[in-house]
């Protein structure tokens, strides 16, 4: 049985990982998300959720049919909160629809018959997500990007932390990190605001 622990899996799924950026960047998107991930933001983040467009829709039903049978339901959503420490482009184009749609159709056809395949046969099943090693994964990297602004302001201590973009960004960081921090002390129970 393949699991996501064993070589071969890591191999295959790194793989997949590469084209699926890799498909993003030729559709004009960011070369660090994937497409998944970037169709998950459009679906369930960016638009409002009776607002999101038939296309986006489509996309995300082809990925989470192709990948049901590793990652159960909402591979895209998923996806996006796997990645949702980057930075979306914020724009949908044309040539990202024409060209993500070519990608999608040809290279999910055919990893879609290999999966599904490999499921029947017993080789691969779908995991388990985590969501406390999940938070605990994000919160770790929320610290070592901290680390980094604090050993940047220390080699850098001319920088103007006052300038108004800096101030923009930092009051939009305190108020979510408070909110956070209020949910985190409620035990989690409270909707999340964003």
């Amino acid at each position: 049985m393949l699991t996501k622990e064993s070589p071969l899996w890591k191999f295959v799924s790194h793989l997949f990982l590469s084209i699926d950026q890799f498909g993003n960047a030729l559709a004009g998107g960011n070369s660090d998300n994937t497409i998944s991930a970037r169709i998950g933001f459009y679906n369930h983040h960016e638009s409002p959720k009776n607002k999101v467009a038939g296309y986006w829709k489509f996309l995300e039903w082809v990925i989470d049919t192709t990948f049901e049978p590793v990652d159960g339901k909402g591979h895209c959503h998923e996806a996006y909160h796997n990645d949702a420490g980057e930075i979306f482009d914020g724009q949908v184009t044309q040539f990202f629809i024409v060209i993500a749609g070519v990608i999608i159709i040809l290279t999910c056809i055919p990893i879609a018959i290999v999966l599904y395949l490999l499921a029947f046969l017993g080789i691969v099943k779908q995991k388990t997500i985590d969501r406390e090693e999940n938070l605990k994964r994000r919160f770790d990297y929320c610290n070592l990007q901290l680390l980094s602004m604090l050993q940047e302001l220390n080699e850098h201590p001319n920088t103007d932390v006052n300038d108004p973009k800096v101030k923009e960004s930092f009051e939009r960081f305190k108020g979510r990190t408070s909110y956070l921090i209020s949910v985190m002390n409620d035990g989690g129970q409270m909707e999340t605001k964003i």
